[in-house]
């Protein structure tokens, strides 16, 4: 018997078809091949997010698990950004860089003073080898869980949650397709 598709899923898929249609035109604008495209890693499974979930001690925001399950993280999301998937919440080179950039972050302006949270409270969920861009969220057991915070040098912006995160990004990437168009 098939089972119906939950409403967050079928959302979910909606919204990544949409970001991967912004970034199709943009590489098609892209004339100089400034950026690389690739697709969304295919879904994770619910026993890669089990794994993940008991690794880091506390469940997945609903909406970046959702996310997870349409789409187990995507390389270049946004530029070079890469939004995390189970492998890199479980431990890789990029999140391990992304720890030491928290880290770095911290010692000169503290979370707790900067964001209104502790670093222990931040979970990466994207960021790059290519400059100091790091996305980070707000872990379960936070105060505030779900929140997610962009830094790149310093707060950029703030979203409540992951959906709204996930669109906002999707939207700066609408903005490129605008600078590429005016440029050629």
């Amino acid at each position: 018997m098939k089972h119906k598709e939950t409403t967050s899923i079928k959302a979910w898929k909606d919204n990544i078809a949409v970001a991967f249609l912004v970034q199709e035109e943009i590489q098609r604008l892209d004339k100089l091949g400034i950026w690389q495209y690739y697709y969304p890693d295919l879904a994770a499974t619910k026993e890669q997010l089990a794994a993940v979930e008991a690794h880091l001690g506390h469940g997945l925001d609903k909406d970046y698990r959702d996310f997870l399950l349409c789409a187990n993280g995507w390389k270049g999301f946004t530029q070079t950004v890469n939004l995390f998937g189970t492998g890199d919440l479980m431990g890789s080179s990029l999140m391990d860089y992304a720890l030491e950039m928290l880290d770095v972050m911290d010692d000169a302006y503290p979370f707790s003073e900067s964001a209104g949270f502790s670093k222990a409270e931040l979970l990466p969920i994207a960021a790059t080898f290519e400059d100091r861009e790091l996305h980070v969220m707000t872990r379960a057991t936070s105060r505030q869980p779900g929140v997610v915070i962009w830094f790149s040098g310093q707060e950029i912006e703030r979203y409540p949650d992951f959906k709204e995160y996930f669109l906002a990004m999707t939207d700066y990437n609408r903005l490129e397709i605008e600078r590429l168009k005016n440029e050629n």
